[in-house]
């Protein structure tokens, strides 16, 4: 987006339930395909696909997000209330525009980004809670968070994440720096809040899913340890389910020291 001086950052909202993912797809509804659609027809495009516009995460199917960030050139004319009021107009309700800010200056979403913080909720009892069923994993099994806090510890920093991506993985490196893990133990709510400054396919699922898998005993620290060390997929834990993950905020500075 270089070519162009003005150009728009929004925050976005959305229940990924309904969507096949982020990244557009031109035959299944997805997050971007939606916000296309509807930048198409406030800048009377005929093509959605064909526009500029950028995500600053492709999250999953079913993954939702609170603090998603996209980009795109800015329309002259338009205000910022512009923006919100027909993007969240011409989108379905499960999506929400929260803001759209005007940057006299080129912005990428996604390669501006210095860090994302994602949340991953479990539901720490046998029955599934009505209201959270469709926003956090419901596991059964009795878990202690400070055993999953202590595995966690052992993620923290610049590390070779190979064990800890999905098999279709397309990232052509593998080094990923994780600035915290936090284990928030609400029983039961269980919450785990990771920072990093960037993330792999199934990385924070599959980091949710080995932590659970060390709070129920199953794994033991030694064991987490050896998956990053090695770099076996197999070694580490299962992928946590997608309803569970959560992209609260994405970072454009100082990453290392969140608020």
């Amino acid at each position: 987006m270089t070519e162009h001086t003005s150009t728009v950052r929004l925050v976005i909202a959305y229940d990924g339930s309904d969507f096949h993912g982020w990244q557009k797809q031109p035959s299944l509804p997805t997050v971007e395909g939606s916000l296309r659609s509807a930048l198409a027809v406030l800048k009377n495009h005929p093509d959605p696909f064909t526009l500029e516009f950028q995500g600053a995460s492709r999250t999953d199917a079913g993954v939702h997000a609170s603090g998603q960030v996209a980009s795109f050139p800015h329309i002259p004319g338009k205000t910022e209330w512009d923006y919100v009021r027909a993007l969240n107009s011409l989108t379905p309700d499960s999506i929400l525009v929260r803001s759209a800010e005007i940057l006299e200056h080129p912005f990428n979403a996604r390669f501006d980004s210095k860090g994302k913080r994602y949340e991953y909720r479990v539901w720490n009892q046998r029955y599934p809670e009505p209201l959270e069923r469709h926003r956090s994993w419901t596991f059964g099994l009795p878990l202690d968070a400070s055993k999953m806090q202590s595995a966690a510890d052992l993620l923290v920093g610049e590390h070779d994440f190979s064990a800890f991506r999905a098999a279709d993985c397309q990232s052509e490196s593998t080094i990923r720096q994780i600035f915290s893990i936090e284990v928030h133990d609400e029983k039961p709510l269980i919450r785990i809040v990771v920072r990093g400054n960037a993330f792999m396919k199934n990385m924070v699922r599959i980091i949710a899913g080995t932590l659970v898998e060390t709070g129920e005993g199953r794994m033991a620290e030694g064991q987490v340890l050896e998956a990053l060390e090695k770099g076996n997929r197999r070694l580490a834990g299962r992928t946590a389910p997608a309803q569970g993950l959560c992209l609260m905020e994405v970072f454009y500075e100082s990453p290392e020291e969140p608020h």
